[in-house]
């Protein structure tokens, strides 16, 4: 990476952390959840000529779930997520390598899936929002499994990140349906942050080859 390279990677990490750290400090803007999700699409934008669309447009989608979690709209807000995870797939469809390793450990989101849906549907009385839950489930595993068929370099940023991002997930609909969790808001966040800032940080990485 060269020098101009480096310094406006350093520089998005850097408006990013400041954007992250409002929003905790000043969390009475609902609205402004959204907002540094939505700068790291605009960066990586800018990069997508060498690190494609895929990663941006993930960012998008995911900003405006942002935006509809905000507004207590939790349909609205999965379907986004759910486009964000198509987007995250499609960036790594030509990136994979099916090994018998690599196969076996894609299984392991799956397993999760099932054994976390078993817990938490019997507590979800809403069928519209059953069909929701499953539909996102399947396709945010789908997401994990494809981060861990990769065969690219920072493989296992790209594998933290996915499984940041179902932590974060899977703390958001315990907390509504199960079980209130303490600070449920800031493991949600912190993660989900930290999830979304690893892809698009590893975006910005790469280079045309």
């Amino acid at each position: 990476m060269n020098t101009s390279g480096k310094f406006y990677t350093l520089g998005v990490i850097g408006v990013y952390l400041i954007l992250t750290l409002y929003y905790f400090m000043a969390e009475h803007s609902s609205w402004f959840i959204a907002i540094p999700v939505l700068f790291m699409g605009f960066a990586t934008l800018a990069h997508s000529r060498q690190g494609g669309w895929a990663i941006p447009t993930a960012l998008f989608l995911s900003s405006i779930g942002d935006y509809q979690g905000s507004e207590h709209n939790f349909i609205l807000q999965i379907l986004f997520f759910a486009l964000a995870h198509i987007a995250y797939i499609m960036d790594y469809i030509a990136k994979r390598k099916p090994s018998k390793l690599n196969k076996a450990l894609a299984v392991t989101p799956f397993i999760y899936a099932i054994i976390f849906l078993s817990i938490l549907i019997p507590n979800i009385s809403n069928g519209v929002e059953i069909g929701a839950v499953i539909g996102y489930a399947i396709m945010i595993a789908i997401m994990g499994a494809s981060a861990l068929m990769l065969d690219i370099k920072h493989k296992w940023w790209y594998v933290l990140a996915a499984a940041l991002f179902i932590y974060s997930d899977s703390v958001i609909v315990y907390n509504k349906y199960i079980e209130h969790i303490p600070n449920a808001s800031m493991l949600i966040m912190t993660t989900y942050y930290a999830a979304q800032g690893l892809f698009a940080s590893l975006h910005l990485l790469r280079r045309k080859e």
